[in-house]
């Protein structure tokens, strides 16, 4: 007998892509799986699509719920994955698609290691776009996935594929963080003792879209204008955010990741701009949130 595991993720107008996602999760080989997608009040087609991949597929569940933002639906989604039974569940974003043979090889890896509770999944990150931006996006986020077995105290990373006891032991995610939130039960988790390991035996991969610096200074202005709502209701919330913070990240100084920054200097030198300007903009969006709380 298997233990029942939960694949679970939020989504948001994204009727293109979410069958490229749902394809990668329910062609699992994985014999008790669920998959729960929570769609976070969609305007397009998305929910339309779901239900027509679930009449195929009935151990796809869609839960259409109202716009609050993705913690909620998420926390909708694992609501669901307790009901259902599940023993893991594997927090996603519907911008990813699964290896093939994901989850058995988690699965039996937690089987073999019974202290680990959680594991982060590399992301191999991609883009269909060719211009400048959105391969400096890709480098980037492929250098941070640079990172070996172990889950440093500084790392960014979440874990996505969970024990569920491990997960609840933490607390789970917060419905009012909106920013920086998806990495706060992996820290609580951590600095309670618990053991998290990156699965470098299998990976996902993760679809950047088309990136310009104006359209993702746009989204992070407002993550940074929320990021106060985190950083006050978790321990030592500014603390660990700052040891977080672009370039104070361990894994961009790996040895490895150097040699990728000489052989790729364009996109080095793109990726430290990019740096440059989202510390700038961050420093200025939380100072200027925290003066308006203060003013209230």
């Amino acid at each position: 007998m298997t233990d029942r595991v939960a694949l679970v993720m939020s989504t948001f107008n994204n009727a293109d892509f979410i069958p490229t996602s749902l394809a990668g999760c329910l062609g699992q080989d994985y014999p008790d799986l669920v998959v729960i997608v929570a769609d976070d009040g969609s305007t397009d087609d998305t929910v339309a699509v779901m239900n027509g991949i679930a009449a195929a597929h009935p151990n796809l569940y869609v839960l259409p719920l109202p716009h609050g933002e993705r913690g909620v639906a998420r926390i909708a989604a694992i609501d669901k994955a307790r009901e259902l039974g599940a023993v893991h569940v594997v927090v996603l974003d519907s911008d990813m698609v699964l290896s093939d043979g994901l989850v058995r090889d988690c699965v039996a890896y937690l089987d073999r290691h019974l202290e680990v509770g959680a594991l982060v999944i590399p992301e191999i990150a991609f883009s269909d776009s060719t211009n400048f931006m959105s391969k400096v996006k890709v480098f980037e986020r492929n250098i941070l996935n640079n990172a070996g077995e172990d889950w440093g105290n500084r790392s960014i990373e979440a874990a996505r594929f969970w024990r569920l006891a491990a997960y609840d032991s933490t607390g789970g995610f917060n419905p009012k963080q909106i920013s920086f939130e998806e990495i706060q039960p992996t820290i609580r988790y951590a600095a309670a003792g618990g053991i998290v390991k990156r699965a470098t035996f299998t990976g996902l991969r993760h679809d950047e879209k088309h990136v310009t610096l104006k359209n993702l200074l746009q989204k992070k202005k407002y993550y940074f204008s929320v990021m106060n709502d985190t950083l006050s209701s978790e321990k030592q919330g500014l603390r660990s955010a700052l040891e977080r913070f672009y370039f104070f990240r361990p894994v961009l100084y790996r040895p490895d990741n150097v040699g990728q920054y000489v052989r790729h200097p364009l996109l080095a030198l793109g990726m430290g701009s990019m740096y440059v300007a989202l510390t700038g903009l961050g420093v200025w969006e939380v100072a200027r949130s925290k003066v308006g709380v203060r003013a209230k």
